[in-house]
C-alpha cells in the first residue's frame, strides 16, 4: 500500500537500472579537430640532406638477423636506385649523340621552350597588373586584399606565388580582372620604393 511497487509478478528488480548502462555504451559526440592551416612565413626545416637522399634509420641498433635484413633492403633499394641514374645518363648520352648533329636547332629549342614557359606565365599574370595590399590570409590558397581603389576583396592566390613572402601588410600583384594574387612585390623588384 506504500510508495512502493510489489514486485509478484515474479520478474527480476532493478530493472532501470539496466537502461542506465545501456545509455554509458552509447559513444558521445566528439567535435571534429580543429583545421591545421598556416599562416605566414612557412617554417623553414633544418639544413641537412633532403629527405630523399636521406638514409633511413635501422633499428634494432644491435647485431640481430632483422637488422641485418633491414640493412639488405636499403642496399637492394640503392643498387636499383644506381641503375636507375645510369640508365637515364645512358639516355641521355643517346640523346644528345642524335641531336648533336642539329646543334644550333637544340639552341632554339631551349630558348623556344624558356620563352614558351614565361608566355603561360605571363598570360597567367595578366598584363595589366594591379597593386594591392594583403591583409589577412585565410588558407594556403585564398586571402583578403585590399585594392589601391580602395575596397577589400576575398582572392585566391595563384599556384606560382611564392607563399613564403606572403604576410599581412605585404605589397601584392594583382590581376586586373579577376583581382587573384599573382606576384609579391619586394624591395628589390621595386626601384623607387626605399
Amino acid at each position: 500500500m506504500g510508495n512502493q511497487q510489489s514486485n509478484m509478478g515474479g520478474g527480476p528488480g532493478g530493472d532501470g537500472r539496466d537502461d542506465k548502462d545501456k545509455k554509458k555504451d552509447k559513444p558521445r559526440y566528439e567535435p571534429p579537430p580543429p583545421p591545421t592551416t598556416r599562416i605566414g612565413r612557412k617554417k623553414r626545416k633544418a639544413a641537412g640532406p633532403s629527405t630523399a637522399s636521406k638514409l633511413p634509420d635501422i633499428y634494432p641498433t644491435s647485431r640481430c638477423k632483422l637488422r641485418y635484413l633491414r640493412m639488405q633492403r636499403v642496399h637492394d633499394h640503392l643498387l636499383l636506385e644506381e641503375e636507375y641514374v645510369e640508365n637515364m645518363e645512358r639516355m641521355r648520352k643517346s640523346k644528345a649523340l642524335v641531336t648533336q648533329s642539329s646543334a644550333a636547332q637544340s639552341d632554339l629549342d631551349v630558348t623556344d621552350r624558356n620563352a614558351d614557359e614565361r608566355s603561360r606565365v605571363d598570360d597567367m599574370r595578366g598584363s595589366p597588373m594591379g597593386v594591392g595590399n594583403l591583409e589577412e590570409l585565410i588558407d594556403d590558397d585564398h586571402a583578403i586584399v585590399s585594392s589601391a581603389t580602395g575596397p577589400e576583396y576575398y582572392v585566391s592566390i595563384m599556384s606560382f606565388v611564392d607563399k613564403d613572402l606572403l604576410e599581412p601588410g605585404a605589397s601584392i600583384l594583382l590581376h586586373h580582372k579577376s583581382v587573384s594574387v599573382v606576384g609579391v612585390l619586394t624591395r628589390s623588384l621595386i626601384p623607387w620604393y626605399q
